[in-house]
């Protein structure tokens, strides 16, 4: 039995399938699982993948986005893992919550604090925190931060930040890439999405919610202020919160 799988979007698009790739492995023993991603670099080493490709080919991993203005009811794993399972008829366990990458990675971590200052600045920068710089300015007199920089690929990210104490970051893939790699992380979620959906309890995750929220909306902000639930979270409360979480 073949199991064809295509994942094009984003980081963690292509992360949220990895927990089901490993039931379909513990449940059916001769599959061979075919993953066709624009991402193959954190595939590399993955015991759960026969095949790692670019053709258009595959199940689509098309759980309820804001582009089709579709509200999730559950977390994406769990969305893939229905639409896996439906698509090809397989009886599956549950996946675990966490995301999974086995590729070589970084034995020892620094003392050093990545934080998100690169953004895809798609759906008017809702998912965006407009203070991540001047965290960066304002906590380095007590923690070493530094601005995660741009990398050549998706491989060479999940490197970068396996190697970091922790990490400040928007949801999204760096997000994800933390949970796989067991990097702690202070997410910042505003009012956009809720964690519920695509985060993990043992991260802090920083949300506002607004009468709007969570608004999971592609269009301009209906609130009066631009991104309000963004603006209000402070310097102090996401310092407060990356103490937390090195505690």
């Amino acid at each position: 039995m073949d199991v064809v799988i295509k994942s094009f979007n984003g980081i963690g698009d292509l992360l949220f399938v990895t927990p089901t790739l490993q039931r379909i492995k513990e449940r059916y023993k001769d599959a061979r699982v075919v993953v066709n991603t624009n991402y193959p670099q954190l595939l590399d080493g993955n015991p759960y993948v026969d095949v790692v490709g670019r053709d258009n080919e595959g199940v689509f991993l098309g759980y309820p986005d804001p582009i089709h203005a579709k509200w999730p009811t559950k977390h994406h794993i769990l969305s893939d893992w229905e639409i896996v399972c439906k698509a090809y008829g397989l009886e599956l366990d549950l996946p675990d919550l966490k995301p999974q990458i086995y590729m070589r990675l970084p034995q020892e971590k620094s003392e050093v604090v990545g934080v998100q200052v690169i953004h895809k600045r798609h759906w008017h920068a809702k998912k965006v925190w407009p203070k991540f710089k001047d965290l960066i300015r304002i906590g380095s007199a007590k923690y070493k931060l530094e601005a995660i920089p741009r990398v050549r690929d998706a491989g060479s990210l999940a490197r970068l930040i396996a190697s970091y104490r922790a990490v400040v970051c928007a949801e999204g893939g760096i997000s994800h890439i933390a949970k796989a790699v067991g990097t702690p992380a202070v997410v910042i979620y505003g009012g956009f999405a809720k964690p519920e959906w695509n985060g993990y309890d043992d991260q802090v995750n920083i949300c506002n919610k607004k009468w709007c929220s969570y608004c999971y909306d592609p269009k301009p902000c209906r609130n009066e202020v631009e991104r309000l639930c963004m603006r209000e979270i402070t310097v102090e409360q996401v310092l407060s919160a990356l103490g937390t979480l090195l505690a």
